[in-house]
């Protein structure tokens, strides 16, 4: 007696699922990473790395790291500390969220393919890089080898029952 015939419908479902079930399993994996990357300590600003700044007419603006002495100069910029706890600001195609603390100022630079954090702090009225955290495309593959090898495993897991 031959094995029944497979279906084109019940082929198109198992793969549709199993391609369903790795995209759950890419997003978690890119949660999890998200949550769980590494802070670095200290080091030197990267000189285009864009921080909120009060500007000239006490609104926030963004400026890149290496022109506040500049702009200070200028007298574009009134202070290196934004003007609320809070908020968020654009530099060109980047977005600039911030947010007060006790210890310091936390920074978050992102847009579509990456998100930079800084911890800092102000000192004689400069900033002070304390931490950083940068995650990019490499979190994605991650978590793609990931959900690959989950998806593997739950493979074989079903072979096995």
């Amino acid at each position: 007696m031959s094995a029944p015939a497979t279906q084109p419908g019940d082929r198109f479902t198992a793969i549709f699922t199993a391609f369903m079930v790795f995209c759950v399993l890419v997003w978690l994996w890119g949660l999890g990473l998200f949550m769980l990357w590494p802070w670095q300590k200290g080091g030197d600003w990267l000189p285009d790395y864009p921080l909120a700044v009060t500007c000239a007419d006490g609104s926030a603006c963004a400026l890149p790291v290496g022109e506040l002495p500049k702009a200070k100069a200028e007298g574009r910029i009134k202070s290196v500390t934004p003007p609320e706890t809070s908020g968020e600001t654009f530099y060109e195609l980047i977005t600039v969220q911030w947010q007060a603390h006790a210890i310091g100022i936390e920074s978050k630079a992102s847009a579509w393919n990456f998100q930079t954090k800084v911890r800092y702090r102000i000192a004689e009225d400069t900033p002070v890089l304390v931490e950083y955290q940068e995650i990019g495309g490499k979190v994605f593959l991650y978590a793609v080898l990931g959900a690959l090898v989950s998806l593997g495993l739950l493979y074989l897991r079903k072979l096995s029952k």
